[in-house]
């Protein structure tokens, strides 16, 4: 193979690295990418000598920048764009304690195993929880008995708590 189908070669595996990096992120494919493309440039030196390939290694920067600015302010914009960014907003850190407070105190089911995080059901949503202290079967009635930010810890609902719970005083 001669310098110049390397170049050719460098230069189109350097530019589909790049593109296929906005489908498969990681970061991988890009730097293999920029390799191959700095590659490319080497090469452009010596198959156009100096003159001519610092001007090609200047054209494939400036490609590269003008690459960068459609991926950042294009692409997004774009019916492609907008499948592969996530849309919908974060809550806050503080609507989500809003949010969690409301269910302390809350009896609801474990609807998988918790030992000692897994899903339970309260009023009818599906909750992110961790048991306190030992392994809560599916089908149990648990309590939120504590919440730190979005997070809730639940003790399973025994025959003695609910009758605590019906003279007044406190489980623990």
């Amino acid at each position: 193979m001669g310098a110049t189908e390397l170049f050719v070669v460098f230069l189109l595996t350097g530019l589909l690295l790049l593109g296929a990096e906005i489908f498969v992120p990681g970061g991988v494919l890009g730097v293999l990418g920029a390799v191959a493309l700095l590659g490319a440039m080497v090469v452009g030196f010596n198959v156009f000598g100096p003159q001519q390939g610092a001007f090609v290694a200047f054209l494939i920067l400036v490609f590269l920048g003008i690459s960068l600015v459609v991926w950042i302010q294009v692409l997004p914009r774009t019916r492609v764009g907008k499948s592969l960014t996530l849309s919908d907003a974060i809550i806050g850190d503080t609507q989500a304690r809003t949010t969690q407070r409301g269910y302390f105190g809350k009896e609801g089911e474990a609807i998988s195993p918790l030992g000692p995080s897994g899903l339970i059901r309260i009023d009818g949503k599906r909750l992110d929880a961790v048991a306190e202290g030992k392994w809560i079967d599916v089908g149990a009635r648990v309590r939120v008995v504590h919440v730190t930010g979005n997070h809730l810890t639940v003790r399973e609902v025994t025959a003695s708590a609910k009758e605590a719970a019906v003279d007044g005083s406190v489980p623990t």
